[in-house]
């Protein structure tokens, strides 16, 4: 059993096994938890060292009828996003549609939309229902979600991990930032969504060990060249930065294993 990686729909990047012959750029219809959907080859299938047995597999590649089924869909989701904001206005709803997902088979469309507060929508998916001819479900969205469904460019110039491949996050503090000494300012540690960046808690666990084993700024040490405080760490390059005492007090740079703790109030 071979592995590939497909891009479904829109959504994020997924590994599946599959014995078909498939090249980069090729559509398939796989399975989902939601059911049959699409999506395109992203590289060519290939033996691992290590299947893993429970990832889905490729029902097919896509066939001239299922590309055809293809754009219309798309077609159709349009259609349905145009609908929907327009009966949000008549209704004067306080919410914005984000996104339509249409089910492979047609019979369920999905409307991610943003709203700050509880939105009665009851009429709207009445008529919406009658518009399109099949079953609505509506689902509110986070700040993230709406980053994660339409994609983004992040700071660091890449597209947002949430879109391009990140499924969970788990939690990010505004703690990571200050064990990775960054400065707090909103624009730097905030991502598109406006929430603090994923990516704070990919190198957390270094930080906190690495933090755990460095002085802390303020504190006295013991360095080849005689006793200091420590001005600042770079955790990165494992090095202290020292003041120096004496009558003409001067700073320099130490490896972190060069200087000795000398009070009692030593982190490590």
């Amino acid at each position: 059993m071979k592995t590939t990686q497909i891009k479904v729909r829109d959504s994020q990047v997924q590994n599946f096994n599959t014995d078909l012959d498939l090249k980069v750029g090729d559509y398939v219809i796989v399975e989902t938890e939601n059911g049959a959907e699409w999506g395109v080859c992203l590289s060519a299938p290939a033996e691992t060292k290590n299947n893993n047995n429970s990832l889905s597999q490729i029902l097919r590649a896509a066939d001239a009828k299922d590309l055809k089924t293809i754009n219309q869909i798309i077609k159709s989701e349009s259609y349905a996003i145009k609908t929907a904001e327009e009966l949000v206005a008549k209704f004067k709803l306080q919410m914005k549609i984000v996104a339509a997902k249409y089910s492979f088979d047609g019979s369920k469309v999905y409307i991610d939309f943003l709203a700050e507060n509880r939105v009665d929508f009851r009429e709207l998916v009445r008529e919406l229902a009658s518009a399109l001819r099949c079953r609505i479900e509506f689902k509110q969205l986070s700040a993230r979600d709406e980053v994660r469904a339409m994609g983004s460019i992040g700071i660091c110039g890449q597209e947002c991990c949430c879109h391009r491949f990140l499924k969970n996050a788990g939690e990010v503090s505004i703690k990571m930032a200050k064990n990775q000494n960054l400065g707090l300012n909103p624009q730097k540690i905030n991502g598109q969504c406006g929430r603090l960046l994923c990516c704070l808690g990919y190198e957390n666990a270094f930080y906190e060990e690495m933090n755990g084993k460095m002085p802390a700024s303020g504190e006295e040490v013991q360095t080849p060249d005689g006793r200091g405080t420590v001005a600042g760490t770079n955790v990165v390059r494992e090095s202290v930065s020292v003041r120096l005492d004496g009558s003409s007090p001067q700073t320099r740079c130490y490896k972190c294993s060069e200087v000795k703790c000398c009070g009692g109030g030593c982190r490590r």
